[in-house]
């Protein structure tokens, strides 16, 4: 288990123990998770709970694996540099 993973099930068993910590993680996620990280998130990143229901579940997808293009490929082995289109060549 990653600790990404281990901190978001420590949340979601606190919140099926504690009906009170449950309805202030809904009401207000972001602060609640700056609060335990000690740490503030980014302006733009949106926390989203989301409760399943007998009619209804929520399914988490991570993002899509990006593919590197031939010229990031060429620049990850070869120690080169992506700044155009034109690979460049290891000095090796």
């Amino acid at each position: 288990m990653t600790p990404k993973e281990k901190f978001i099930q420590e949340i979601v068993d606190k919140a099926g123990e504690s009906p009170e910590f449950r309805a202030n993680f809904i009401a207000n996620p972001k602060s609640m998770i700056e609060e335990k990280l000690r740490f503030k998130l980014p302006e733009n990143m949106e926390i989203v709970v989301l409760e399943d229901s007998p009619d209804k579940i929520h399914i988490v997808l991570p993002l899509p694996k990006e593919e590197l293009s031939e010229t990031e490929l060429l620049a990850v082995s070869g120690g080169g540099c992506w700044d155009d289109d034109t690979p460049t060549p290891s000095p090796y």
